[in-house]
């Protein structure tokens, strides 16, 4: 089997080659700044084995997740216990509308065939239930722990769960992932403690990862943890257009 499709992403964080193998991106091999890129194959060569069985793995549970990538008949935002039922309308127009037809039920209509046109309204929706929940959840955390942010944004990106931006005069920005929603409670807000730390130590220092588990004991087994979470997300998130 020749490895030929792979994403590359560079990282100033990074010191050396690291693989990853994810649901929604196959192959990621992320790259120090300025590292040789044709040393790439030799990278992915030495470790061909667990490459090969990670993307079985991966192709395998694409195919068990198969029915969930039509319409979705409910989504569970794990993070917050809240379950919504989705009914689909047809109606006419070319936008997608959702509204509140009773408690966690929501009417879905216009052209629900279309799926890039539904898949972005439901996107659009998880993030202001990402603004509702998570940036008042993340200001109470940085409030009990003394940490100064500035601004908390919600987007609904690919990879990071979260970040933090530091400012050499000012509190720093805190940016989630409205993902997070779909994550069990005590996972979503050590991705929210994680990054809050950063506001103390924008590093990955023994001085950080000593903060994180005096607030989180179990820091280190959900941080493993963590690294599966993305089967959590809906297909209809994950998938690529």
């Amino acid at each position: 089997m020749l490895i030929t499709e792979y994403t590359v992403r560079e990282s100033a964080r990074a010191k050396h080659v690291r693989l990853r193998v994810t649901l929604s991106d196959g192959l990621v091999v992320v790259v120090p700044k300025g590292f040789d890129r044709r040393r790439i194959p030799w990278h992915i060569e030495a470790h061909r084995e667990w490459i090969v069985r990670a993307l079985a793995e991966i192709e395998a549970e694409r195919s068990a997740l198969a029915p969930s990538a039509d319409r979705p008949t409910s989504i569970d935002l794990q993070a917050v216990a809240q379950t919504f039922h989705l009914d689909w309308i047809e109606g006419p127009g070319e936008k997608i509308s959702i509204a509140k037809a009773g408690p966690f039920r929501l009417h879905v209509s216009g052209p629900v065939d279309d799926r890039a046109t539904w898949r972005a309204a439901l996107r659009r929706w998880l993030i202001d239930r990402g603004r509702e929940h998570l940036i008042p959840w993340t200001e109470e955390m940085a409030k009990t722990l003394g940490v100064p942010v500035e601004r908390i944004t919600i987007r609904c990106q690919k990879t990071r769960w979260g970040s933090h931006t530091s400012r050499a005069d000012r509190p720093g920005t805190v940016s989630l992932n409205a993902q997070l929603l779909f994550l069990r409670h005590r996972l979503a807000r050590y991705v929210i403690l994680h990054e809050l730390c950063h506001a103390v130590h924008p590093n990955h220092s023994p001085a950080f990862w000593e903060l994180v588990r005096s607030r989180e004991p179990d820091a280190d087994r959900l941080r493993k943890e963590l690294r599966n979470a993305r089967r959590s997300v809906p297909r209809w998130i994950t998938e690529r257009s």
